[in-house]
């Protein structure tokens, strides 16, 4: 009887190591990634005040431009240097967007992985529970 209990207090520490150390490495992981997306996204909102804030800027400038006093040329030439500003304004807008989703999906096979080991060791849990109650 006792060194039923004495085998079954093994099998149990070698399973908490096997199961504890990865588990204790994926939280630490996933804390960090939580850490970098809110880093990231501080990032990305600064960026995008700072394209506002540019933005802004460029409107107040083009609008100080009076078309009166320019040939048809030039305003053709600053309505195209314009447009092509706000299409790599664009570009980039997407860009961030896309890199912020791509952060999402791996945070989420994460999340996949953890349940995973988790169900395996309930499932580990109940056949250590189920031997040892078949041997009494």
């Amino acid at each position: 009887m006792t060194h039923d209990w004495f085998l079954i207090a093994t099998i149990v520490g070698a399973a908490a190591t096997l199961i504890g150390v990865p588990l204790t490495a994926i939280v630490f992981y996933l804390k960090a990634i939580r850490e970098d997306q809110r880093e990231l996204r501080a990032s990305v909102q600064s960026r995008v005040s700072r394209i506002e804030t540019e933005f802004e800027r460029m409107e107040s400038a083009i609008a100080r431009v009076e078309r009166r006093y320019t040939t048809r040329d030039d305003w053709m030439r600053e309505a195209m240097l314009a447009r092509s500003q706000l299409t790599r304004l664009t570009e980039m807008t997407a860009r961030l967007h896309a890199e912020m989703e791509s952060s999402r999906a791996l945070a989420t096979q994460f999340v996949r992985a953890t349940h995973a080991i988790i169900e395996l060791a309930e499932r580990l849990g109940q056949r250590i529970t189920s031997a040892h109650s078949d041997s009494v």
